[in-house]
């Protein structure tokens, strides 16, 4: 007989990432690199834009929070389903 714990331990946690959950987990990892980029070059930004040098940086933050919204409920709706179908 097994150990609970053992049992559980061998139990995967996460659902398999699928096409759709990989694309956008790559998509909100590049606007999250994309704002890194736009804050380190905010002194070239600001005499390329003048007073404006901030919205890329204010707009790729709005887009990472969206999409990470949606992408992290679409992961765990995913992980949900996969931990209802694997349970006994």
């Amino acid at each position: 007989m097994t150990h609970p714990h053992i049992t559980f331990f061998k139990t995967p946690m996460a659902a398999p990432e699928t096409r759709t959950l990989r694309r956008m987990r790559r998509l909100w990892m590049a606007l999250c690199w994309s704002l890194a980029l736009a804050v380190l070059l905010l002194p070239a930004l600001k005499t390329l834009l003048g007073p404006w040098a901030a919205l890329p940086a204010l707009l790729l933050t709005v887009a990472a929070m969206l999409h990470g919204f949606v992408y992290f409920r679409a992961k765990a709706r995913a992980d949900d389903a996969f931990g209802r179908e694997v349970q006994p």
